[in-house]
Parts: C-alpha cells; structure tokens; sequence
C-alpha cells in the first residue's frame, strides 16, 4: 500500500530532516592507499580538465556542462560513470561560487574525491566502507571513537568525500538526523563580534580574545616559518598546515552547542543571528590589521552549526537585517551612541554593555529605526559601525 502526499505534507516531512557530516578515519592498507592516490589524482586531473573547458565555454550550469563532457572525460581518465558525474558537479559547484566572486575558480588539487550513494557504502556491522577506485572496489576498514559510533548507528549515509591529508586518510559522511518536534516559546538573540564572539540576549558573554591571541601566535609562527625557507621550515609548515582551522572549527562546535543548550534552557522557540553576507567588503579599510582579524572571522561556520544543532532540537533558526542593531536602543528605538563596548541612549538614558543591547535588538527581531532624511549619505549597519 502507498501512502500519498499532498505537497504540504511532503515539505513538512523535508524539514523535519536536517544533514550534517561525520568525519572518520580510515585505516587503508599500503595496496590500498596506492588505490586511492591514483584514484585522487585521476579525479582532480579530471575535474582539471573540465574546468578548462567550463572557463572556456563560459559554462556554469550542471546539465549543460554534463552533456558536453561526460564521453569524453570518461574515455581520457578512465573514470567510472558516477566519479564522473561527481567531478562534473564539483566543476559546476565551483564555477557558480567564483561567480557570485567574479573570479576564475583556482585549480583541483589531488586532496579529496566524492563519492555518492552508488559508488560508496557504509557496512555498521564490520564498521567498513565499500569505496569505487580506479583499481575496483575497496573495503576499508575505519577507526571509530564512540561519538562516530553513535552518530552512524542505524545511518545509511547518502554521500561522502574522501580527503587526503598528509599521510593520513579519512572520510567525510553526510547522515540525516530527525528534527525534534517544533518548539514554542519566545525568540533568542545572539550577537557575533570579534571581541565577543557571541552575546545572546540573557546576558551571557562568550569572550573572543583568546581566539584572537591564539591566531595571532599562529600568524607569527607561520610568518618565522616563511622567513626562514629551509626545507626544515617547510616541512613544519606542511605538517601544522590547517591546525588552526581545525581548533577554530571545534571551537565553533563547542560555542554553538552551548548557545542551543542555553535557548533550551531558557524555553525559546527560535535563535537569531544576523545576516553579514558582505561584511568583510563593505569593512575593509587600509588598516590590514583590522581587515586581517575580520578576514579570519568564522561567524558563517559558527551560525551554520546553531542552525542545524537548534533544527535537530526544534528550535528554529532566523536571520535577520543588521541595521542599527548595535546603535539603536533596545528600550526605546532610538538612536543611541556607541564606544567601544558601551552604548547609551541620548533619548531615554538607557546604559549597558553595546552587545548586550544589540543582541536584544536581534531578539526583537532587528531595529525599527528611520534614519533623519536631512542626514547626508548612508550610515553604516550595525555591524559594520563596531568593527570600523
């Protein structure tokens, strides 16, 4: 018997179901190993060789760029039909992000493949993965902790990258995690800065200086590394290459759980954030260690992790218009004055801590605010008046 649904019933049943990707070790043996670098530097050849032609032909679009070539990528390499397909997508994935940048995609370096349902397998029993090469088919064994364990149990992945690093071999698995039922109850807002790297609006403080005085240490190790120019040197940095984009990501976690675990704990139905697509252009000024320190800010890996940590909860996710968040008062609406840390509104008297009042704005949804239409030129947002 089948069960039909109507459109509305089929949307609902799409959002209750949230991805996220669990990364595991692999433990190849040596033959295998030698599968999958051949395998690894068969695919990013390929991808390679359609992004030539993709820049070329100036096409971005995935249907189109398959039909013109899928033969004869699969007669150069040798690829199966699916890794086909797969580098085909990333050419496209990375052709529509240079886009929206306005620049040419950079070349594929032999790092990673991806792999779909067809071409790639997860086996809980053995805790092994069933993998396509350019040699057949591999069973390789993984290395689980307790926390890849739990997250796979019962999984059957639908997709998964595998990444090279160094000597060291692992995969990324995507898995589809139920959301909790939807929860009622009032909205939460979170501030991101850099001092702060999170303010929610109960008043909690996640202070962002040791994140700072952290990357600027790597910043001076990598800097002595470089000025050095040894092969000793470089073989140090190849070895702490992506150390502090793995520390920033945990942190990212961390921060982003707690942040869940405290709109639980105060009943809120939805977090909300602010949209900054856009912030590190419109911020940049000649100061390059100010545009440094925004450059390297993760609020877009830290928001993406609430989202879907609140989704697997049923707290809902939200972003909202910057604008005077942080220069607006949150009591009265009106526009206050801000230094530093602190703001204070000049109409009804109110002090505090800047983030704490902008956080409150994001709560609220964004700051009702009509700017003076004597005032000449565009103020600048919210976001933008504290990092300048």
């Amino acid at each position: 018997m089948f069960l039909l649904l109507t459109p509305e019933q089929t949307s609902d049943k799409l959002l209750t179901m949230s991805k996220r990707t669990i990364r595991c070790q692999m433990a190849p043996t040596p033959t295998m190993a030698a599968s999958l670098q051949v395998t690894c530097e068969t695919f990013a050849a390929a991808c390679n060789a359609i992004l030539a032609l993709a820049v070329e032909q100036h096409v971005s679009n995935n249907v189109t760029l398959h039909h013109l070539v899928y033969a004869q990528i699969r007669a150069d390499f040798g690829l199966s039909a699916n890794l086909t397909v797969r580098a085909i997508r990333r050419v496209s994935a990375a052709m529509h992000a240079a886009k929206k940048r306005t620049r040419v995609p950079t070349q594929f370096r032999p790092t990673s493949i991806d792999y779909d349902a067809r071409i790639f397998d997860y086996r809980e029993a053995d805790e092994t993965v069933s993998l396509t090469t350019m040699r057949g088919r591999l069973h390789i064994p993984l290395v689980l902790g307790d926390y890849q364990r739990d997250a796979l149990r019962g999984q059957q992945p639908t997709a998964a990258t595998v990444v090279h690093h160094g000597r060291r071999w692992d995969i990324h698995m995507v898995v589809e995690d139920d959301d909790g039922p939807a929860r009622e109850g009032p909205p939460m807002g979170v501030d991101v800065g850099i001092r702060n790297t999170a303010t929610t609006s109960h008043g909690t403080f996640y202070e962002g200086q040791t994140r700072q005085a952290f990357q600027a240490e790597r910043r001076k190790v990598r800097a002595s590394l470089q000025s050095h120019g040894t092969p000793g040197a470089k073989r140090v940095l190849r070895r702490l290459s992506g150390y502090e984009a793995r520390r920033t990501t945990h942190e990212n976690h961390c921060l982003a759980k707690e942040i869940v675990t405290e709109a639980q704990r105060h009943g809120c139905g939805t977090i909300r954030m602010e949209q900054l697509t856009g912030i590190r252009d419109r911020t940049r000024i000649w100061n390059k260690h100010r545009n440094r320190m925004i450059g390297g800010w993760s609020f877009f890996q830290l928001q993406a992790f609430v989202e879907y940590k609140a989704a697997r909860v049923g707290i809902g996710f939200a972003r909202i218009d910057p604008k005077y968040t942080s220069t607006s008062c949150s009591r009265c609406g009106s526009l206050g004055i801000r230094q530093q840390d602190a703001f204070r509104c000049t109409a009804c008297g109110y002090a505090g801590h800047a983030d704490l009042n902008g956080a409150l704005n994001i709560a609220a949804g964004g700051a009702n605010v009509t700017w003076p239409e004597s005032t000449p030129g565009t103020p600048p947002t919210a976001v933008e008046s504290r990092l300048l």
